[in-house]
C-alpha cells in the first residue's frame, strides 16, 4: 500500500500489489489492474487490487467469461489462473491484448474513423450486448472506456468485474452520461439501464465524446446555484451531466447520424439490445 496524487492532486491510497515478476503496469482499473509482458504484444494479465470487493468482482469476471466462451466482440479470454505463487497472484485472467486500446482513448488520442466504420461498430456492440444478455448477464457499466479497438479495429467489449450474474445485480454502476437517471434502474441491473447506457455508447462510438461533457462557464454557475448537498467543484462534470439527464435534458441527438436510435435508447423505446442491433439493419438515419 502506497499514497499517490491522482490527476487533480489529491492524495489517494494505492492498494494493488507490485508488478508481477517481469511484466509492466498497462492500466488501472477500479476492480483490477492491466499488466503487460514487454517482449509478448498479444496478451494482457488482468489481477484484482488488494481490497476484497475488487477481488470478489474478478471473480465474478472469470465465471463470466467461462459462461460467455467466444464471441467476435467480446474480447477473448485466453486462460484463466485458478493458482499460482502468490507473488504473481493465484488467481488472475489472461486477455487478448488490443492493439489501440479502448475506443475512448482511441478518438482521444486522435484516431479517426468513417462514418460507416462507426455504424458498423455500433452495430457490432449491441449485438455483444444481446449476446451478454442471452446468458443472463448484466455488464453494468457500458460505455467508451469498457471497448476495446483491435489491431483489425473490430470492436470487443470487455470488463465485467462486478457485472451482473445468475440473478443478481451488478456491483458496478456506469459513468454519469450513461447511469440511467432513475437510480434505482442502475442498482437493480435492469434491462432499461443497460439499453439507456447502450444509447450514450452509440452516441460516443458516433461523435467520439461522452454526453454533455462540453462545459461551459455558464454550466458550472448553473449546478452552484442550486446548492445541492455534497456538490464539490471538482466533481462538477458528473453532477452537472446527471442532474440535466434527472431533469431530461439530454444532447441535441436531431443532426446526428443514428440519433433517431441514440434517442429511441434514452427514452426507453427498446426492449432489448436485440432491437437496436435489428434498428441498424432496417435503414439507419
Amino acid at each position: 500500500m502506497r499514497i499517490e496524487k491522482d490527476e487533480k492532486g489529491q492524495e489517494i491510497v494505492v492498494t494493488w500489489a507490485l508488478n508481477p515478476r517481469g511484466t509492466e503496469l498497462l492500466a488501472r482499473g477500479g476492480s483490477g489492474h492491466i499488466f503487460h509482458w514487454p517482449e509478448n504484444t498479444t496478451e494482457v494479465m488482468k489481477l484484482p487490487t488488494t481490497d476484497p470487493s475488487s477481488i470478489e468482482d474478478i471473480e465474478i469476471e472469470k465465471r463470466i467469461y467461462k459462461c460467455l466462451g467466444s464471441h467476435p466482440n467480446i474480447v477473448p479470454c485466453l486462460r484463466i489462473a485458478e493458482t499460482g505463487p502468490v507473488s504473481v497472484c493465484a488467481e488472475h485472467i489472461v486477455l487478448k491484448r488490443a492493439e489501440y486500446g479502448t475506443i475512448r482513448q482511441y478518438f482521444l488520442d486522435g484516431g479517426t474513423a468513417t462514418v460507416d466504420e462507426r455504424i458498423q461498430w455500433c452495430r457490432d456492440i449491441a449485438k455483444a450486448v444481446q449476446y451478454v444478455h442471452d446468458h443472463g448477464i448484466r455488464h453494468g457499466d457500458l460505455g467508451g472506456r469498457n471497448i476495446l479497438l483491435d489491431s483489425s479495429k473490430t470492436v470487443l467489449l470487455c470488463d465485467f468485474a462486478g457485472s451482473g450474474l445468475d440473478g443478481n445485480p451488478p456491483r458496478v454502476r456506469a459513468e454519469e452520461g450513461f447511469k440511467h437517471p432513475v437510480l434505482e434502474e442502475n442498482w437493480k441491473g435492469t434491462m432499461r439501464s443497460e439499453l439507456h447506457a447502450l444509447g450514450s455508447t452509440i452516441y460516443e462510438i458516433i461523435t467520439s465524446k461522452r454526453p454533455h461533457y462540453e462545459l461551459q462557464p455558464w454550466m458550472v454557475d448553473w449546478i452552484r446555484e442550486r446548492n445541492y448537498p455534497g456538490f464539490a467543484d471538482d466533481h462538477v462534470e458528473g453532477w452537472m451531466v446527471q442532474l440535466w439527464l434527472q431533469e431530461g435534458i439530454y444532447p441535441d441527438v436531431s443532426e446526428v447520424k443514428l440519433g433517431d436510435i441514440i434517442s429511441k435508447c434514452w427514452k426507453g423505446r427498446f426492449n432489448s439490445a436485440e432491437e437496436v442491433a435489428h434498428s441498424f439493419s432496417v435503414g439507419c438515419p
